[in-house]
């Protein structure tokens, strides 16, 4: 039997699902339904929505993933188990390889419990990469040189910040959701204090590298052109909007699958 190899971002907002071959096969909301009363899940993405909508329905709604932690372990189990098994299948042994994308922020503790699932599914080995590391691959950049590349990965209730070098992040931190949206006066004002800020953590040369990089953004959800324009006014780095900006996380997760495959252990990407 082949061995089939899955690529997942797990943001916030929506999951993704990058096949080797195949390419964008599950997009979908980060959403769970649930019974309500016994907690058992039913259905999860647009079919959960769906199903809340049906007022006959007895089914309570869970948004289970974050970016610091998950909001509920015990949802987010189950929605990922729900993702797995709609891609693969609930056969023990399908032979499938996992590379999940999740934000560099996540605690140890909700990576251990999303790697057991994943795990637990069947799965031959599943590995765990930092979201910005992932769309930084997905988006084709020179992730294993030392150039510093600061990177923001923007989504309509969260925002990441990272500084990606060498297959790893010298530096990067999550910024908390403002009243109003990303791009109006505060949003924009939290967005370019962060990068200035993030900046200022580096050695003077790494920073002077980082600042002739310039600031790379990604996300969904929003339009990215009119606040790059804005950010790069405001810090002073130019601002470019990564090739396909909503998938570079998903690609990224299936690139680095590849890679693995190809390089071996000394292939390895910065995974924690």
């Amino acid at each position: 039997m082949a061995l089939r190899r899955f690529g997942i971002d797990l943001s916030p907002d929506q999951v993704e699902v990058w096949a080797r071959g195949e390419g964008l096969v599950i997009q979908e909301p980060a959403v769970l339904a649930r019974q309500r009363g016994n907690g058992r899940p039913l259905a999860f993405g647009v079919a959960a929505l769906e199903m809340a909508a049906d007022r006959d329905q007895e089914v309570e709604l869970s948004w289970p993933l974050g970016v610091e932690r998950l909001g509920d372990t015990g949802a987010a189990e189950q929605f990922l188990r729900q993702v797995i098994f709609r891609v693969v299948g609930r056969l023990l042994f399908s032979r499938h390889e996992l590379m999940l994308g999740v934000p560099a922020e996540l605690s140890t503790k909700s990576r251990r419990a999303l790697l057991q699932v994943a795990m637990a599914s069947g799965a031959r080995m599943a590995h765990m990469m930092d979201l910005p590391v992932a769309a930084a691959l997905g988006a084709g950049l020179p992730i294993a040189a030392w150039t510093p590349l600061p990177l923001l990965f923007l989504l309509p209730q969260a925002a990441q910040l990272a500084i990606v070098c060498h297959e790893g992040l010298l530096s990067h931190r999550a910024i908390a959701p403002l009243p109003g949206s990303w791009d109006g006066e505060m949003g924009l004002a939290a967005l370019s204090q962060a990068i200035l800020d993030l900046l200022l953590e580096l050695p003077g040369p790494v920073r002077a590298g980082a600042e002739a990089s310039g600031l790379a953004l990604a996300g969904r959800g929003l339009t990215l052109a009119p606040i790059g324009d804005r950010l790069a006014a405001s810090t002073g780095l130019a601002a470019r909007i990564l090739p396909d900006p909503d998938h570079c996380v998903a690609k990224g997760t299936e690139v680095a699958l590849a890679r693995i495959e190809s390089l071996g252990a000394e292939g390895l990407l910065y995974l924690r």
